[in-house]
């Protein structure tokens, strides 16, 4: 189909290239420059809805009433609050322990449950007054991802343990689970737990206390990293985008899976490996983050969810993190992490991949 950008044009890479081309022609007094009748709009970095932050973001998740965004600040050992009603602002700044990781809320819409890649222990925020209100201690290191599920419990899976352990909220216990490690989603009933791992999907219920493995996908054929693991607002897909950490290019699309038996449901293909996907409430427009830049630049692709077929282009304005992409509960905007072109120059920790948040309109 013939692409249609919503957005802003061109990157700013190409706009000074051109720039030092058209110099370049003027100082050697001839003209190098052929009109070929092919317009180019170039574009600069304020055209785009930024909130500048330059930080390491490593997750994010949107409050259950709207008005905020939390953000995981990996390398200030923070949870940034940001207030995104209307023009976007850091409304507070947390700092909580070493490299917070993963982020998830639990069902009630009361805590921030904050897990840490440098400690063993969750730290619980009180979304009302965004202070921390208790501390759980686990035996993982190096902890990857947590799911809360209802009645209490949290689940959770480490980098460098095989299995996941879960804690039972208030009094704490904690349980070693025979669910294997990866990357976690819980139902919206809570009696499921969803499972990326570095070869295959699985599905375990939780019902009954005891872990029972319920089904599992087909192996992905290849040892996977595991970018961005999301189940639809309707609860009856989960979409994966993955790498082959063999062979970054081998990996074209982001699939989609039953949450009833796993069953592949089908792929978004986008010509290279997912970083990020975020689904509209209905389930009908599913939004794609590529690893790969397109050759006019740097897009998040709007699939129709039933034909699979590609809908709109949204432009933006750097490369996307991983995990770096949430859809609000009105469907009216994208909230993307971007490494912008620029930001890079700064003292913060881990400058070499610091982030901003862009913010998108729907169409």
């Amino acid at each position: 189909m013939k692409k249609r950008i919503v957005g802003s044009g061109s990157s700013l890479q190409g706009a000074f290239t051109a720039m030092i081309f058209l110099l370049f022609s003027a100082m050697v007094g001839c003209s190098l420059y052929l009109d070929d009748e092919n317009l180019t709009d170039f574009y600069e970095f304020r055209d785009f809805e930024i909130l500048e932050l330059g930080k390491n973001i490593s997750d994010v998740v949107l409050d259950p009433a709207g008005q905020f965004l939390y953000l995981a600040d990996y390398g200030n050992n923070a949870v940034l609050r940001i207030d995104v009603s209307g023009a976007m602002v850091v409304d507070k700044a947390l700092t909580l322990g070493s490299h917070p990781i993963a982020l998830d809320i639990t069902p009630d819409r009361r805590t921030l449950v904050v897990a840490f890649n440098g400690e063993s222990n969750l730290k619980l925020v009180d979304l009302a007054t965004f202070t921390v209100v208790d501390t759980i201690f686990i035996s993982l290191v190096e902890i990857n991802d947590i799911a809360c599920a209802t009645g209490g419990r949290i689940f959770i899976s480490g980098r460098t343990e095989p299995t996941v352990v879960s804690v039972q909220l208030p009094d704490k216990e904690e349980y070693f689970e025979i669910i294997r490690s990866g990357e976690l989603l819980a139902s919206p009933d809570g009696n499921k737990i969803f499972v990326a791992s570095s070869n295959i999907a699985l599905k375990y219920d939780v019902s009954s206390g005891v872990a029972i493995q319920e089904a599992w996908s087909a192996p992905f054929e290849f040892q996977a990293k595991i970018n961005h693991f999301v189940m639809g607002p309707k609860g009856d897909q989960v979409f994966l985008c993955v790498t082959d950490k063999n062979d970054p290019t081998r990996v074209q699309d982001v699939v989609a899976y039953s949450t009833d038996n796993l069953t592949y449901t089908g792929k978004f293909e986008i010509k290279s490996a997912g970083m990020a996907v975020a689904v509209s409430k209905d389930g009908k427009r599913i939004f794609v983050a590529p690893a790969a830049a397109d050759p006019d630049g740097i897009f998040i692709v709007e699939f129709d969810g039933q034909t699979k077929l590609e809908q709109e282009y949204y432009m933006v304005a750097g490369d996307i993190h991983a995990r770096g992409l949430v859809i609000d509960h009105d469907d009216r905007y994208l909230y993307v992490i971007v490494n912008t072109p620029g930001n890079n120059d700064t003292y913060e920790p881990y400058n070499n991949r610091t982030y901003d948040l862009q913010r998108i309109e729907i169409h």
